[in-house]
């Protein structure tokens, strides 16, 4: 679960990643804090791993098959050993196929390393040789450079930074005949003039999600999981017809989840394990409304025959969770994991110890939960809450019950406002947690503290493509913290800045930078 950082975040920060997140993986754990505290990309998988440090050093560690660990005939490395191919390439991500078996890392600068195994030509260099053991450059039209990369069983996508166009190679389809490709080729048909925001593969499967919220998709269907209200194979990407905007697709093996852009899940293809969470084993070929009451959705994420969803009531799992059995209904996990004696895969198998839910953890759960004694209707959506919190938290809410909302009644409509924001309030006033940085919601209720920590992330997320926006929506919200760091971000990168193509000039001052964000702000 989570979104793809910016490309150009890597090249311009040294953040490590903190050292008790790193000790969550058991893979790590044999490694010093020496090496681990200059770690900025960490990926796990299986037995073995990759580690990217400020210094840009790339080193794998474990123990991989067929060239996994890209260092050519070394297949167990028990300290993190270089990958000499990779150093020096602003690594920002890695990616595997579905075996783990082909390994891509996606650099600062759009440019794609891969390795392992290349049947059909998976690994898209261009040559046929059954294994690759040392990173090797995949070769895309000129200038292209990529943004995300989805790996199939033996297909890949590739989704390109400025033009928003996709790729395909390995055994694709998509490109109106069933061919293996050993490099990318453009998948234009169907596609012409559509802005692509994310790739997704299943097994046999790809999908596109267009800019404007529609969704593409092609390969085989044997099950229903293209969602084209048939079971006929498709080799042209095809517009699905579903009458909601989607803003995240997530593919399994045989099965696909949309999320809406208003929190909904509808769900396709093979149920044969529950996965699809319908409370049945019936496959579906039409995208269907997942009717379990979860909340607003934020995230969803498949692996294999197992489907997961997350919002702020919780996270939920349903499909094949081994060793715990089929589970045809979302099921909620607790705080420790006790609804599953032995946690499940996409959650990395993490055991934790019995231990007492803490305070906010409770607080965490209440929304929505028993004891609530207020509901708010937002966007047609009810939250119930409970009014103690709110207005011992919230000094403005306290004082909208004694005035505006004292003779309303039960529920308390709000208008010119998000559902999503407003529940990210609730949840900051029961947890003082933010999961949402959301400026304008922290400056419209008056609250410093959320203010301060929606500054903080936004300032996490700032990178060259939203650093003017960042700088004028600071500006309108009166965060002066923030405005002044998209400033300190845009002079430290001002070289940057001028040869991005943002602006006119190749060689912008201080000075001149300094007024022509000003003047920005003040369009």
């Amino acid at each position: 679960m989570g979104d793809l950082v910016e490309l150009s975040t890597f090249k311009l920060t040294q953040r490590t990643i903190p050292l008790k997140e790193l000790r969550k993986w058991k893979l790590f754990n044999t490694i010093g804090d020496s090496f681990l505290e200059n770690v900025r990309v960490a990926h796990a998988h299986k037995q073995f791993g990759f580690l990217v440090t400020t210094d840009d050093n790339v080193c794998a560690f474990g123990t991989g098959i067929d060239g996994s660990l890209g260092l050519g005939s070394i297949k167990q490395a028990s300290t993190p050993i270089k990958i000499n191919a990779l150093c020096g390439q602003t690594v920002k991500e890695f990616v595997f196929g579905n075996t783990g078996n082909q390994c891509f890392a996606i650099t600062a600068d759009g440019r794609v390393f891969g390795w392992g195994i290349n049947s059909n030509g998976l690994l898209g260099i261009g040559t046929d040789d059954k294994t690759i053991s040392t990173p090797t450059l995949l070769k895309f039209d000129e200038g292209v450079k990529i943004a995300q990369i989805s790996v199939g069983l033996c297909h890949a996508l590739a989704l390109s930074l400025d033009t928003a166009e996709v790729f395909a190679w390995g055994h694709p389809l998509g490109v109106g005949s069933d061919i293996d490709l050993n490099k990318p080729c453009k998948i234009t048909t169907n596609l012409q003039n559509i802005k692509v925001k994310q790739i997704s593969c299943g097994e046999f499967t790809s999908f596109v999600l267009s800019e404007s919220e529609d969704v593409y998709s092609w390969g085989y269907n044997k099950e229903g999981q293209l969602g084209i209200a048939n079971t006929a194979s498709a080799n042209v990407p095809t517009k699905l017809v579903i009458d909601k905007l989607i803003k995240k697709i997530a593919n399994g093996h045989k099965h696909t989840l949309l999320l809406t852009t208003s929190g909904q899940i509808y769900v396709c293809g093979c149920n044969a394990q529950g996965q699809l969470g319908t409370g049945n084993t019936t496959n579906l070929s039409v995208p269907t409304k997942l009717s379990a009451n979860l909340g607003f959705i934020d995230d969803i994420s498949v692996m294999a025959d197992q489907s997961s969803a997350k919002s702020a009531n919780g996270i939920f799992v349903w499909g094949k969770i081994y060793p715990n059995g089929i589970f045809t209904s979302p099921t909620k996990l607790d705080s420790n994991f006790s609804t599953f004696p032995h946690p499940p895969a996409i959650f990395g198998g993490t055991e934790q110890e019995g231990r007492q839910t803490p305070v906010l953890e409770t607080l965490e759960n209440a929304i929505d939960g028993a004891g609530t004694d207020v509901e708010f209707k937002v966007e047609g959506d009810l939250i119930r809450v409970h009014k103690a919190i709110l207005t011992l938290r919230s000094d403005y809410i306290s004082r909208k019950f004694s005035r505006d909302w004292k003779q309303q009644d039960n529920p308390i409509e709000l208008q010119n406002i998000k559902r999503d924001t407003f529940y990210a309030l609730v949840y900051y006033l029961y947890t003082d947690k933010i999961y949402f940085s959301d400026i304008e919601l922290a400056v419209t209720y008056c609250d410093t503290g959320l203010k301060r920590k929606c500054e903080s992330v936004l300032q996490k997320q700032m990178a060259l493509e939203n650093v003017f926006t960042l700088y004028t929506a600071a500006g309108e919200c009166d965060a002066q913290n923030l405005r002044d760091a998209a400033l300190n971000f845009a002079v430290v990168n001002r070289k940057e800045i001028s040869n991005s193509g943002l602006l006119d000039t190749a060689d912008l001052s201080i000075q001149d930078l300094k007024k022509f964000m000003k003047a920005w702000a003040e369009k």
